[in-house]
């Protein structure tokens, strides 16, 4: 299934008088832009936001956004990291439900939150239209889109900001949504070897919230990701039928109320865009938005969690938090099943007689979860697709886990149900061309390694 961002229609948008602010000398909330527009009817509408931050970097600290706050009729509506630095860059946001008539957008500097040497951002355009799908199914899922609250840890320091809202419905007799949120990194949880290893990236993408709707629309159940990953009732505000979630824990779960209600934080309310988990990763998502990949590499590097040789690379422990750069790493999609097992994958360079796996040694590094999984492979160097002689596969089992000598452990097994893409990155960091193997499914027994070749 192909990955669609919800399409819009110019038709139903009537644009009023637009208004021009230049950027001169920059002040808290000093406009920048203002636009009447109205619309034909009651809905869901999204803003096009066109902008640029000359003097940003989100490789560089101390430039790495300016942040730019959204209004609509005088109200505050959300904040935005302008992410994509000097070039012009289209953001997608969701502007919520809106009655029709006329209504103003302004959009004000935040100087507070941005970064001190980032400058004055510049909005280039801004579209306001409603959102046009017929699809009643898509309509719920675009009214339901959580609103985000920032972690207030991350205030002033650029980091685990949401990229990507993506939502997907799940199989069953009532129509149930789930969402997921790609945050530009985790500063806890899974370090960062073990995220390219066992994620094949260096994001965080956690489910926030999961909603059951009746035959009317109506809501049936609600319920979202707790700290500790506990699945607990959504009981939070709304901002018509769309949650307000925060983030609450430095591994990106959530909560339904504030920690404290007298802090001051940044709302984000993405344009949420449709994928598939039962047909691709959840990281295809990134591929489709391949700028994503860009800003993840990015703020690793700031980070300093680049090697800059490959004495501080992560070894076969793992626990060394640097990584190679991310062009150094081979990005492998597939759909496997496992049981008491664990998967990984190598691959062989012409004129080089070494395997490099996947899992670096480590077997804390394998796959061990069933499904559309991807994984990377790190390279000793950067290299070019025909660099590449062959692909293998391998399956062990799992360290011994069963204490209870009553009970026989089940027989471990692998299986490669289905192959995706697999690509390199390219210079500037976003995804290459798929790579072309002879691939089938595969069965394995413990132990084994078969090959794939070109």
């Amino acid at each position: 299934m192909r990955i669609t961002v919800v399409r819009m229609t110019r038709v139903a948008v009537i644009f009023g008088a637009l208004l021009w602010f230049g950027a001169g000398a920059v002040a808290k909330a000093q406009s920048l832009y203002e636009k009447s527009f109205t619309l034909a009817a009651d809905g869901e509408a999204q803003l096009a936001l066109t902008a640029s931050s000359p003097n940003a970097d989100w490789a560089v600290k101390g430039r790495e956004a300016a942040v730019v706050t959204i209004n609509v009729d005088g109200a505050y509506q959300q904040d935005l990291f302008l992410f994509g630095g000097a070039s012009a860059f289209t953001y997608h946001l969701s502007l919520g439900k809106l009655a029709a008539g006329k209504h103003q957008l302004q959009i004000t500097h935040n100087a507070k939150q941005s970064a001190a040497q980032a400058g004055a951002p510049l909005i280039q355009a801004a579209e306001v239209l409603p959102y046009a799908s017929k699809d009643t199914r898509t309509q719920l899922a675009v009214a339901h889109a959580p609103v985000l609250i920032a972690r207030l840890d991350t205030l002033g320091r650029f980091s685990d900001i949401p990229l990507l809202l993506s939502y997907e419905f799940v199989p069953g007799e009532a129509l149930m949504i789930r969402y997921s949120v790609i945050f530009t990194n985790e500063d806890g949880g899974t370090q960062t070897a073990a995220l390219m290893a066992r994620w094949g990236r260096a994001t965080d993408i956690e489910w926030v919230y999961e909603v059951t709707l009746d035959a009317a629309g109506k809501i049936a159940k609600a319920e979202y990701q707790g700290s500790n990953h506990r699945v607990l009732p959504f009981q939070g505000e709304q901002l018509a039928q769309h949650p307000v979630l925060y983030v609450a824990t430095v591994n990106n779960n959530f909560a339904d109320q504030p920690f404290r209600k007298e802090a001051q934080t940044m709302r984000f309310a993405l344009a949420p865009v449709e994928h598939d988990s039962l047909k691709m990763t959840r990281e295809s998502v990134m591929d489709l938005q391949p700028w994503s990949h860009r800003v993840m590499a990015a703020e690793i590097l700031r980070e300093n969690r680049i090697a800059k040789t490959d004495d501080e690379i992560a070894g076969l422990s793992g626990m060394r938090l640097k990584i190679a750069p991310f062009r150094r790493y081979l990005y492998l999609d597939f759909d496997g099943e496992v049981q008491n097992a664990g998967l990984s994958f190598l691959v062989k360079l012409k004129g080089d007689a070494q395997w490099y796996a996947s899992d670096l040694g480590n077997p804390s590094f394998r796959i061990t979860r069933n499904g559309w999984a991807r994984t990377t492979v790190r390279l000793p160097r950067v290299v070019e697709a025909a660099q590449i002689e062959k692909l293998a596969v391998r399956c062990d089992a799992l360290p011994e886990t069963f204490t209870n000598r009553d009970v026989t452990p089940p027989e471990p097994r692998c299986q490669v149900k289905a192959w995706g893409k697999m690509f390199l990155l390219k210079a500037d960091d976003t995804p290459g061309a798929a790579l072309a193997f002879k691939t089938a499914p595969l069965s394995l027994r413990v132990g084994e390694m078969r090959e794939v070749t070109r």
